[in-house]
């Protein structure tokens, strides 16, 4: 094969390749206000990367100029508790299930 060709075929495997990366997003395409909507959204919270090398958001770099971000509350050891006793009832957990053989 001669280096036209080589190239050639190249260039085919890499838009081949390109297209189905971007087919693979089943994801539906966004309007130009949802994208609107969120960009403003991301200034408004500092969740944009800063100029520069550093790699980080803008909250990360100067929390106090942005909103605190809503934390989840974690569930109460009781909370927890029930939670494993129902799935015991229930037959959702499986107790003393051997893994390998042993």
């Amino acid at each position: 094969m001669n280096r036209k060709h080589l190239s050639t075929l190249t260039l085919a495997l890499a838009a081949l390749a390109a297209g189905n990366a971007l087919a693979a997003d089943s994801v539906a395409p966004k309007t130009r206000d949802q994208v609107r909507a969120e960009l403003l959204e991301a200034q408004r919270t500092g969740d944009i990367v800063a100029n520069g090398n550093s790699g980080k958001k803008l909250n990360e770099l100067y929390p106090s100029q942005y909103p605190a971000k809503a934390t989840t509350q974690a569930n109460t050891r009781e909370q927890v508790l029930a939670e494993l006793a129902q799935a015991k009832r229930s037959g959702e957990l499986v107790i003393g299930h051997n893994h390998g053989g042993r």
